[in-house]
């Protein structure tokens, strides 16, 4: 298994304003969005408020997500765009929290 994520599989800022997102999950700290698309792969963002305080935090946050989707890309049924928005910070801030709370979100958007 390809454990990276390359360009071809990241969003940028001109498809974040082009895709139609729809909601798919909600946790305690963070909302999946998904879009549908006609290429052949998955392609993931993560977006994070200004409103979270600190430079440093909000880049901390957002390198654990993609870490997170990094490993997990087999989570990710499908040919869409994602995006995973951080509402809250989460006071653990910690590989494993981001992780265990991501996984559950993931799993209960797409299993139902």
């Amino acid at each position: 298994m390809n454990h990276t994520l390359g360009k071809s599989e990241r969003l940028h800022a001109r498809d974040f304003r082009c895709a139609k997102w729809t909601g798919s999950g909600r946790s305690p700290h963070f909302l999946l969005f998904k879009s549908a698309h006609d290429r052949s792969i998955a392609r993931f963002g993560v977006v994070v408020s200004r409103k979270i305080k600190g430079a440093v935090k909000r880049n901390r946050i957002k390198r654990l997500v993609r870490e997170f989707i990094r490993l997990h890309k087999h989570l990710f049924q499908g040919a869409a765009d994602y995006s995973v928005r951080v509402t809250r910070m989460p006071s653990g801030l910690t590989r494993e929290a981001v992780r265990m709370e991501l996984a559950t979100l993931a799993s209960r958007a797409f299993n139902g």
